[in-house]
């Protein structure tokens, strides 16, 4: 394999570099490499084919991270031995940040990113997030905002997949749980890729991994480097009584566990990284309070895609919830889905392709739940069902793709029903 210079040199070589899916990575890579003077060609299954011809021609590959390992066009490419780099590879060949931290984990990984960027701007360590919480590095590194700063980066499994080049000079594997079989094919398979992540370190004494990494380790069989650090959750007791409740739900002691072990190991406080978290904005559709109607409170959680998101919503109350999920299947068993959610349900709402397998599951668990049509017949069930005093808890457990565009669009249809639903019953008052 080329190493990094040498793919770099290949910048000033005479032909076009192809890039491999035209949404916001590949987007991002044509605008840094156009910028950089180098011809590019988009290619997507519904627009330019990559073929045998391209794949002799082209200088080297990048790979968007939706392109799974086994997609025929990386298999030509590599037959032909070109390069095929990640975005985040292509990225880093022309940063220049203070500090480059990956960020990953099944769940969390977008707020801690977020986290961790508030709290050094605050305690005034110039810092940026990026990567999968919205902006690729790419992006940024053509604009010239990754100079000096440091860059917390979320990094996805399937961002690291693609990686060959990539040393962060710190990362952070929050947690581990089932997820994305549909693109990984195995739960080891999936573990893998994110270890491949932490093993890319530059220094093993700045890995920072969750106490279920190392069970999943061990149940793998899987030796980990002994300067790796495990990095326990906060107690609520950690938490002084000014921070706010958000940071006190089961998810965020977990993230703030990381964020104390990080800041702290560079030289700050607790009581600055506390300081820190002042003015600090939870990103939006996770475990995010509505409304409350009629003492009925709504609660947001539609970033939630799988089980162990589901159960670490749910734990953050100490009642049973009334809760409304479901969606397009990631090859998650709904059965032990079910098995695991069920003691923590008063009651159920279902929706998406989901829902009828969901349903026969609760309901042998002895839960009452109902199938529904939409996401608004959901809401409006729930809120007439619940006593006062209850919790209608959002978060799905499964992927949006079936009803919605994305968990963003889900979780502003959820607010807006919410609201809608409020109007509605105050004109009813009157």
């Amino acid at each position: 394999m080329k190493t990094i210079a040498q793919i770099k040199s290949l910048i000033s070589y005479a032909g076009e570099v192809a890039i491999f899916g035209g949404g916001v990575s590949g987007a991002a890579a044509l605008k840094l490499l156009e910028s950089q003077g180098k011809s590019c060609t988009l290619y997507s299954e519904e627009g330019i084919i990559f073929d045998e011809t391209a794949a002799r021609d082209c200088l080297f590959v990048v790979v968007s991270p939706g392109f799974p390992p086994a997609h025929r066009w990386l298999k030509m490419a590599k037959e032909a031995n070109k390069p095929c780099l990640s975005e985040i590879d292509l990225g880093l060949m022309f940063a220049s940040p203070e500090e480059f931290v990956a960020v990953t984990g099944t769940n969390g990984k977008t707020s801690l990113t977020s986290i961790l960027t508030h709290i050094s701007n605050q305690l005034e360590v110039p810092a940026l997030s990026l990567g999968n919480i919205g902006v690729p590095l790419c992006d940024a590194v053509s604009r010239g905002e990754d100079q000096g700063r440091c860059i917390f980066h979320e990094t996805s499994s399937f961002q690291s997949l693609h990686t060959n080049f990539f040393e962060p000079d710190s990362a952070i594997w929050i947690n581990f749980a089932t997820d994305h079989l549909d693109y990984h094919g195995t739960i080891q398979e999936y573990f893998e890729s994110k270890l491949k992540l932490v093993h890319s370190c530059k220094d093993p004494n700045r890995v920072y991994l969750g106490t279920s990494v190392f069970q999943y380790a061990h149940k793998f069989g899987i030796p980990m480097n002994p300067y790796f650090r495990k990095i326990e959750p906060l107690a609520p007791s950690e938490i002084p009584s000014e921070v706010s409740a958000f940071h006190r739900t089961h998810p965020q002691l977990e993230n703030l566990g990381f964020a104390f072990a990080w800041f702290l190991d560079r030289g700050f406080s607790k009581k600055e990284i506390v300081a820190g978290l002042d003015g600090y904005q939870p990103e939006p559709h996770r475990l995010q309070k509505v409304d409350v109607i009629n003492q009925v409170s709504f609660w947001n959680d539609s970033k939630s895609t799988n089980l162990a998101s589901v159960v670490s919503a749910c734990e953050s109350f100490t009642e049973k919830v009334i809760w409304i999920g479901g969606g397009k299947n990631k090859a998650q068993e709904v059965g032990e889905f079910s098995s695991k959610i069920f003691p923590y349900l008063e009651k159920a709402y279902l929706i998406g392709q989901t829902a009828g397998e969901i349903f026969h599951h609760l309901v042998r668990k002895g839960v009452q739940a109902e199938i529904c049509h939409s996401l608004k017949e959901a809401v409006f069930l729930a809120f007439h069902n619940a006593q006062k005093l209850s919790h209608v808890l959002f978060s799905p457990g499964f992927a949006s793709f079936d009803m919605f565009k994305n968990y963003s669009d889900r979780g502003n249809s959820f607010n807006s029903i919410v609201f809608d639903l409020k109007r509605a019953t105050q004109a009813t008052t009157k």
